[in-house]
């Protein structure tokens, strides 16, 4: 034990052994590790914490991953993932990318929803986050709209998708909506689609961006007025993107209250590079790989998320994106800590 410790002692000080690389190609993934104080996450704690070190593992030498723990729940990562990249804080929920920033070269912090729980626990999750950025020196820009990060899915890029969610919640017309989103978000063209579920209605378990001018869409052909709605928004919002439908097979062996993300591959991560995406051992899992590798150019990482999609997300939930300065300074602070 005392030999372990030396050495990871080691490799935190010795800068040819950081885990992290400082790079304008490489984006920072950052996770929320569940607390082994909440009793809201026990049942499911060891199969999160097993996703996340998985995760990390294979984003590592690839782009950048920080994981956040609190003190009591270290432990349960140390040994399995390199010192430099475990920042000790409490951050108090796990989807970081619904009460984070959203764009990471743009980034903006909206007013996180109570859609998955109460007002005050929506404030207080978002305000462990600003605690955080605060102690990190994270800058972003801030707006009083109610949307979370999930509901937000943009090729980096000037093209932005959500769902009708974001009219409801702040009382828009779409041509409202969509003006603000241009300007928040320093958008070019912004689609307003109806959600395919009620309780979250994100529109990152329905579409994703593989590049600019290529998005991915959940083959909806089952629901054929639902679909022609999905594509007909986004074919009018972005006139020249190819669009490609995506196999996808919707469980119900989510949480209560919750509907699954399991057989939705489209919950990926997508950086400069790479692309994350969430499989589940499920038969349409090898197609919708495949047709991802087929249009782009980009690696292609397959991430097994069966332990963690019943609660209703996973790879993209999970994963809080940044770059740039703000990147540069949670790599060096996790080095230091």
């Amino acid at each position: 034990m005392a030999l372990l410790s030396l050495l990871t002692a080691c490799h935190k000080d010795d800068p040819k052994t950081w885990t992290n690389t400082v790079s304008s190609d490489r984006m920072l993934l950052v996770m929320s590790a569940p607390s082994i104080y909440d009793t809201y996450y026990t049942s499911a704690f060891q199969a999160i914490v097993d996703f996340q070190i998985a995760y990390a593992k294979a984003i590592t030498g690839n782009d950048n991953v920080v994981v956040i723990v609190d003190a009591g729940t270290k432990e349960y990562y140390e040994g399995k993932l390199p010192e430099d990249i475990l920042i000790t804080a409490d951050v108090y929920d796990i989807w970081m990318r619904d009460f984070a920033t959203v764009n990471p070269k743009n980034p903006v912090r909206f007013k996180y929803t109570w859609a998955s729980m109460t007002q005050a626990e929506s404030q207080q999750v978002q305000n462990s986050f600003k605690a955080f950025a605060s102690d990190n020196s994270i800058t972003f820009n801030t707006s009083n709209y109610l949307l979370d990060g999930g509901n937000v899915v943009d090729n980096y890029n000037g093209k932005v998708i959500t769902t009708t969610r974001f009219m409801t919640d702040n009382s828009l017309t779409k041509e409202q909506a969509k003006s603000q989103l241009q300007t928040l978000l320093n958008a070019t063209q912004v689609a307003i689609i109806e959600p395919d579920e009620p309780v979250l209605a994100h529109a990152d378990g329905m579409v994703m961006w593989l590049d600019e001018n290529t998005l991915l869409v959940n083959d909806y052909s089952s629901d054929t007025a639902f679909r022609a709605s999905v594509m007909t928004e986004l074919q009018a919002s972005f006139p020249g993107t190819a669009i490609i439908e995506v196999p996808v097979v919707f469980t119900s062996n989510g949480w209560p209250g919750f509907e699954s993300a399991c057989g939705v591959n489209l919950n990926a991560v997508m950086t400069y590079k790479n692309i994350y995406v969430p499989t589940f051992n499920m038969a349409h899992d090898q197609n919708a790989v495949n047709l991802i590798e087929q249009n782009t150019t980009k690696n292609v990482i397959a991430i097994n998320a069966e332990g963690v999609c019943p609660m209703g997300g996973s790879a993209r939930c999970l994963t809080w994106q940044i770059e740039g300065e703000n990147a540069r300074k949670l790599i060096e602070n996790a080095r230091a800590k």
